[in-house]
């Protein structure tokens, strides 16, 4: 199976109110499991106008929004380092939009009916908070889909006689044995998805 693991950074939880710093995609295949140098992927941090949103998500992403604002404060050689130090594009959300479309596109992503492709996609907690986010982008919808069958991680790991809730994507990564915490970086964490359903298959 192929599918797309994809997380976002936002500046808060309320997809009607608040926006998206960044977005992060990384194209697997069950197959094959490449290392992480050599899987497609791809990252893009959001341009706005102004940034509006919760103080803890605000501060959360300080780093990622100090970026952005030097992107759109330095000239065309400052910005070219900008990219090459952090990976990532910087562009409006309506070319963000577009990149993500060609990206998948580019690397045989998603089945196509006119313009826009339909694909499976992984990601913690990816239906009630990610997809809510990325559909409110300018023609999202008329570009990509999502099968409505999403694949969770918190699934597969959680412990029915102890837990209360689904597990986190740390607890996640602790109980398959992986190391480290969990960046809030978008594009890592999205690769965290990943390692941790390669432990099922």
């Amino acid at each position: 199976m192929r599918y797309v693991s994809i997380d976002i950074e936002t500046t808060g939880i309320d997809p009607k109110k608040d926006q998206i710093l960044s977005i992060g995609a990384i194209i697997e295949d069950t197959e094959t499991k490449l290392e992480f140098e050599d899987l497609p992927k791809f990252h893009v941090a959001l341009l706005h106008e102004k940034i509006i949103g919760s103080h803890f998500a605000i501060n959360m992403n300080k780093d990622l929004i100090a970026n952005i604002n030097n992107y759109l404060i330095g000239d065309m050689r400052h910005r070219e380092i900008l990219i090459e130090d952090t990976g990532m594009e910087y562009r409006i959300p309506s070319e963000a939009v577009r990149l993500l479309h060609l990206f998948l596109i580019d690397n045989g992503i998603g089945e196509q009916t006119d313009r826009c492709i339909t694909v499976n996609v992984a990601g913690k907690n990816f239906g009630t908070f990610d997809k809510l986010f990325l559909e409110r982008l300018p023609n999202f919808k008329k570009n990509i889909k999502f099968r409505n069958r999403i694949i969770d991680p918190s699934i597969l790991f959680v412990e029915w006689e102890h837990d209360k809730t689904l597990p986190s994507l740390n607890d996640c990564k602790v109980r398959a044995g992986l190391s480290g915490e969990v960046t809030h970086n978008a594009l890592e964490d999205a690769w965290d998805v990943i390692q941790v359903l390669r432990k099922k298959y």
